[in-house]
């Protein structure tokens, strides 16, 4: 029996040829461009962000590090490389399910056209998903959700695709959707990028699999079945290289940021590193009510030392004398190289004495022994203490260095 109506507008002969299945598909993909068009102008653009909202998100402003005691501290990301993960698959996410939205809308359009006399009035399901999936894929890409829910509604609907290619498949007696149906199963998790979603999706995708297989007469039920796991278990494999050489990325990543925020010759922090680290401080000091305080340690000789035996004892002696400063602080002290001779100190609270602070220092460095024979290194320390919010990094610095004694 000839699936297609014949002799309306074209005789049977003609839209039997192979050609004019050909004509019909670019017809089909060229309607698909068309409704994304149409979608594209229905949903409505993200709401345009004011300045004076990106200064409320943003309140450490240049030369006002130390934010409102009224704002609240931002949170901070205890797994970068989860982090990672989630933003790289929540950028992927929306491309991804367009291209699928895009294939299931055309085959669906294709299977309706071949089978309209027998079960076209059921296969429209197939296209009618495939715009949801183009639709949901704007949506996603211009309203930005969270990570989390654009991963779990990628798994979701990739679960449905499944489902309706393998119910096609025993509606038409037919294996090329449940081939669909495989593919799709081999790349949903590796592009979800986490374990939970992934895994859900190998095991929810598999069983419409197999079902399926079972229902179609000119396929294996058990080939079917073995083709679904395997399909299921590729898919968690790529899913953890994927997941491993993002975990790469991050590592390589922070050794860089560590190396970048490192004194390498002292190990404390660098300047760049205790800029960077200072308005979280602050922020923590507002919410807790308490000061900022800001010490400043100079080594006035140490050119003189370098002069006098060189480099390498210059480099111990600012490695010992950061080693006595960080001794001599709470270890709620941030400590960093300021300069060539000048060690910074950043801590909420009030610091201990200049000169009782000096004291320490200098015992520090001389029960280290590397002064012995040699000239003594003279240390000279100045404070000052500020309130968030009321004073900047750099008033508190050049306090700090002019009460240097």
């Amino acid at each position: 029996m000839n699936p297609l109506p014949s002799g309306v507008l074209l005789p049977s002969g003609i839209l039997q040829t192979p050609w004019f299945a050909v004509f019909g598909l670019f017809v089909a993909f060229n309607t698909i461009i068309y409704l994304g068009l149409t979608a594209a102008k229905i949903v409505p653009w993200p709401r345009q962000v004011q300045p004076r909202e990106v200064r409320r998100l943003t309140p450490i402003a240049q030369g006002d590090w130390m934010p409102h005691p009224t704002l609240p501290a931002r949170a901070i990301v205890d797994d970068s490389a989860r982090s990672l993960r989630e933003n790289q698959a929540a950028s992927t996410i929306p491309l991804a399910m367009a291209l699928v939205g895009a294939l299931s809308t055309a085959v669906g359009l294709l299977y309706v056209v071949l089978y309209l006399e027998e079960e076209g009035p059921n296969l429209i399901v197939g296209p009618v998903y495939g715009l949801v999936l183009i639709v949901l894929s704007l949506l996603l890409a211009r309203r930005r959700p969270r990570p989390r829910v654009s991963i779990w509604i990628w798994t979701l609907l990739m679960v449905g695709f499944i489902a309706e290619t393998s119910w096609r498949a025993a509606v038409i007696d037919s294996a090329v959707p449940l081939a669909f149906s495989i593919v799709a199963l081999g790349f949903a998790a590796p592009i979800s990028l986490s374990w939970g979603a992934g895994v859900f999706a190998a095991v929810a995708g598999a069983l419409p699999i197999i079902v399926a297989g079972a229902e179609v007469s000119i396929v294996d039920t058990l080939s079917w079945a073995l083709a679904s796991v395997s399909a299921a278990l590729s898919s968690l494999v790529l899913l953890y290289l994927r997941i491993a050489s993002l975990d790469q990325i991050d590592e390589e990543q922070q050794r860089a940021n560590s190396l970048a925020s490192t004194d390498t010759r002292t190990a404390t922090f660098s300047r760049a590193g205790l800029i960077a680290l200072a308005p979280t401080l602050a922020e923590a000091a507002a919410q807790s009510n308490t000061p900022i305080s800001v010490i400043a340690c100079r080594l006035p000789n140490l050119s003189a030392i370098n002069a006098s035996y060189g480099f390498d004892y210059g480099g111990t002696v600012l490695a010992t004398t950061a080693r006595a400063l960080r001794a001599s602080l709470p270890e709620r002290a941030l400590v960093a190289r300021w300069g060539g001779n000048e060690f910074l100190a950043v801590m909420t609270g009030e610091t201990p004495p200049p000169a009782e602070l000096q004291q320490r220092v200098k015992e520090g460095i001389d029960t280290s022994g590397i002064a012995l024979g040699k000239a003594a290194v003279d240390v000279e320390i100045g404070s000052a203490t500020g309130i968030p919010g009321a004073t900047t990094l750099e008033a508190l610095v050049a306090e700090a260095e002019d009460a240097v004694t």
